[in-house]
C-alpha cells in the first residue's frame, strides 16, 4: 500500500505538503530554526483551497480555513505526533485561533462500556489485552503481534495507514489510536472525519500510559486496577537498586538516517529506569534525527539499537562501527553497543518495562 502523502484530513480540507513552497521558504520567518515546520496546500471538497504553515511553536492558516470547525484539532493532532501539547494557532492577520495547553485526551471522544472495539498500534492492543478486555477486539493493524489472539482479527494495513474507510465500515464501538510518531496524525483525524469513535494515546512515561490503562479500562468498562497495580509494582522494583552513576546512552530508533529519542519520548524513562540518560534528552521533540557528528560528540557509554518494526533477530549493532567516521566511537571500541528489542523499547503499553530490565542488565555486566 502507497503510504498517503495528507498530513490531516477533516470534514472540510485535505491537508498535503505544499508543492510550490521554496526550498528556503523558512528565512526570515517565525520557522526560521524549526526544521519540523512545513507549509501546506489545504485542499477543500468543494474546490476551495487554502494554505497553513504549522511549526513547533507557530503555527497559521489563512482565512479560506479558518471556518473549518475541525482545524483546531487537526493541528494538535499534528504536534501531538512530533512532541507538543501546546498550540499557538494563529489566522493570515495574526488573529489567535487557538492559543493554549492542551491534553492528548480532549483529541479522542468520550466512550462508556465499548464492546466493540479496533486496535491501530501494537502498543494498543497490549493495552487492550492487559485489560483481559481482547476478546472484545475485532479488527487491528497489521503489526501487532501480542496477545495471541491477534490472530483471530481482521488486519487493517500498516501502522501508518491503515484503511480507514474498513475501520469506518466495521462500526466499532471505540477505537484506540495513537501519536506517538509523525504521520499518526493522518489516522487520528481520518477517524474524526468518518466520525468513529476513538480514544487516542500518546504517553510520554509510565505515569501516562497507566493513565491511558485507567482511561481505557473507563471506555471498555472493565477495572484497570489489577494491570495498573502489577505496572506500579514493575516501577517500584527498577527504583529500587539504582546506580551511583547513570550511563550515558544512546537509543537508535533508525539508521540512516539515524534517528534518537528526544526530550518528549517515553524511552527517557525506560533509559533512566534502567540506569541511564539519554544523551540526547535536552533535545526538543519526541523522535530527532542526529548526524554521525553529533553522536561522536555526545560520546555515549553504551549504544543500543532497537530499529522500529525490525525483529529482534535482525538488528544489526555491528552496523554502528561500520558506518563512516563511528569506528571511532568508545561504545564501539569498547564492545559496548546491543540489540535490544522495539517491541519493549518502542511500544509504550504495558510490556514497555521489560526494555528497562534488558537496559540495567545490559549496564550492569556480571
Amino acid at each position: 500500500m502507497k503510504k498517503p502523502e495528507h498530513r490531516w484530513e477533516t470534514r472540510r480540507f485535505l491537508a498535503v505538503p505544499d508543492p510550490a513552497a521554496a526550498p528556503t521558504w523558512r528565512l526570515g520567518t517565525p520557522w526560521e530554526h524549526d526544521v519540523r515546520a512545513e507549509r501546506l496546500l489545504l485542499r477543500g471538497a468543494d474546490g476551495r483551497t487554502a494554505s497553513a504553515t504549522v511549526g513547533l511553536d507557530h503555527q497559521r492558516v489563512d482565512g479560506a480555513a479558518t471556518d473549518d470547525p475541525d482545524l483546531t484539532h487537526a493541528v494538535m493532532c499534528w504536534l501531538v505526533a512530533r512532541g507538543r501539547r501546546a498550540i499557538a494557532l494563529h489566522d493570515d492577520r495574526d488573529r489567535p485561533i487557538a492559543v493554549r495547553a492542551f491534553d492528548v485526551a480532549e483529541l479522542g471522544d468520550a466512550v462508556t462500556g465499548a464492546s466493540r472495539v479496533i486496535t491501530l498500534a501494537p502498543s494498543n492492543a497490549e493495552l487492550v489485552d492487559a485489560l483481559d478486555a481482547f476478546d472484545r477486539v475485532v479488527a487491528c493493524e497489521d503489526s501487532s503481534d501480542t496477545p495471541a489472539a491477534v490472530e483471530r482479527c481482521e488486519r487493517l494495513g500498516p501502522d501508518l495507514a491503515p484503511d480507514l474507510d474498513r475501520v469506518a465500515a466495521l462500526e466499532p464501538a471505540l477505537v484506540v489510536s495513537s501519536l506517538t510518531v509523525p504521520g499518526m496524525e493522518r489516522i487520528v483525524t481520518g477517524l474524526r472525519a468518518r466520525g468513529v469513535p476513538q480514544v487516542v494515546s500518546a504517553p510520554r512515561g509510565v505515569a501516562e500510559v497507566i493513565a491511558d490503562l485507567e482511561r481505557l479500562g473507563a471506555a471498555i468498562g472493565v477495572d484497570a486496577g489489577p494491570a495498573v497495580a502489577r505496572m506500579h509494582a514493575e516501577v517500584d522494583a527498577l527504583r529500587a537498586d539504582p546506580p551511583s552513576v547513570p550511563a550515558r546512552v544512546y537509543l537508535e530508533w533508525w539508521p540512516r538516517p539515524m534517528y534518537a529519542p528526544g526530550r518528549a519520548c517515553f524511552s527517557n524513562e525506560l533509559i533512566a529506569l534502567g540506569g541511564g540518560v539519554n544523551v540526547f534528552g535536552d533535545r526538543d521533540g519526541s523522535s530527532i534525527e542526529i548526524t554521525a557528528d553529533e553522536l561522536l560528540a555526545a560520546d555515549p557509554d553504551v549504544c543500543f539499537v532497537s530499529w522500529c518494526g525490525v525483529a529482534a533477530h535482525k538488528l544489526d549493532p555491528d552496523s554502528v562501527g561500520r558506518r563512516p567516521g563511528l569506528d571511532a566511537l568508545r561504545a564501539v571500541q569498547e564492545g559496548r553497543v546491543f540489540a535490544l528489542d522495539e517491541r519493549f523499547s518502542g511500544r509504550p503499553g504495558p510490556r514497555m518495562l521489560e526494555a528497562a530490565r534488558r537496559i540495567r542488565a545490559a549496564l550492569t555486566p556480571a
